[in-house]
């Protein structure tokens, strides 16, 4: 994610625009502070809009799906590698239409947690952030100053098993190598199970249930979701009947156990799926380390049922849940 990187990003997009793809989503610069934003540029004349930085944090899987649902033409998309693998398996879930993508990787070192950055600087006082090595080049109103990349890493690219995207139609930066890393989850595992409920109850009980973990996920993607009892396709005009036979797991009101159920059930959903990308952490208001969820189930999954992700075949047709050729897209 260097300063080369991204002219050359604006020369593949610019190329884009003039043959086949009808828009490509990018990352831009936020107006009010320095972060950046998903954005969808649709001539050349928007190309010099186009950032690429540390601070290009969004998985824009889920905007990709709402431009193919809206739009005829193909479409471009810059993806770095969990962004891919949440394209790669949405493709197999019958959610995208590889023919109608170009993907345009972008090889990652990581990014920057936003939420470090804003403890360090005022975000009115950061003009430019980038990337040299492995050190954070932070330009503000005053100075430059040089922040080793450790410093403000988000933790979960430290976990990153797929750095340089798998699935692509070009590919930007230099190849890195990804890992696969449980010391996190092993350190949690070492707790008596009186310490970890313990744990757990102390990070849940601070949700406020606003779903913005949902929301922000690539493959939650359900038209009704059982554990939102706000969510469900009941109108004042539905009869009784039809309303005492909904399900309904969980209460509209916020407390520890109710909390507890709905993040347990919306991490099962996710089994073999999750991507790594973050945005469920990254969206939470109240800070809840819930890749560390993820992470517990994803190294269940690998140790009980021998499944890496990112195979072409879905977890639960592994299982006999689904067939093999059958996608998820009606769960």
């Amino acid at each position: 994610m260097d300063e080369n990187t991204l002219k050359k990003l604006k020369e593949k997009c610019r190329e884009m625009l003039k043959e086949d793809v009808e828009v490509i989503i990018v990352y831009t610069r936020k107006e009010s502070e320095p972060k950046e934003i998903l954005t969808v540029i649709e001539s050349p004349d928007e190309i010099e809009k186009i950032t690429l930085s540390p601070l290009s944090a969004n998985n824009p899987a889920k905007h990709l799906i709402h431009e193919l649902k809206n739009r005829s033409g193909k479409i471009g998309v810059v993806a770095k590698g969990c962004d891919s693998r949440a394209i790669k398996q949405l493709i197999n879930e019958g959610k995208i239409d590889r023919e109608r993508v170009h993907i345009i990787g972008i090889s990652c070192p990581g990014i920057i947690d936003y939420r470090k950055l804003i403890t360090k600087f005022k975000p009115s006082e950061v003009k430019k952030v980038t990337l040299s090595g492995d050190t954070v080049l932070v330009q503000t109103v005053n100075d430059e100053q040089r922040i080793p990349l450790d410093k403000l890493i988000y933790e979960n690219c430290l976990y990153c098993t797929h750095p340089t995207p798998q699935e692509y139609d070009s590919l930007l930066g230099e190849v890195r190598e990804g890992r696969r890393d449980f010391s996190d989850i092993e350190e949690l595992e070492k707790m008596s199970q009186e310490e970890r409920w313990n744990y757990w109850i102390g990070e849940l009980e601070k949700c406020i249930r606003c779903f913005a973990c949902r929301n922000a996920c690539p493959f939650c993607y359900c038209t009704e979701c059982l554990v939102d009892p706000t969510d469900l396709a009941i109108s004042p005009m539905s009869p009784a009947e039809e309303k005492a036979s909904y399900p309904r797991f969980l209460g509209k009101t916020v407390n520890a156990q109710d909390n507890l159920f709905y993040h347990l059930l919306r991490v099962i959903h996710h089994a073999g799926r999750c991507v790594g990308c973050g945005e469920c952490e990254r969206a939470c208001p109240m800070d809840i380390p819930l890749r560390k969820l993820e992470r517990k189930l994803e190294k269940e999954v690998i140790e009980v049922f021998g499944y890496i992700p990112d195979g072409d075949v879905p977890f639960l047709a592994r299982l006999d849940i689904l067939p093999e050729k059958e996608t998820t897209s009606g769960r």
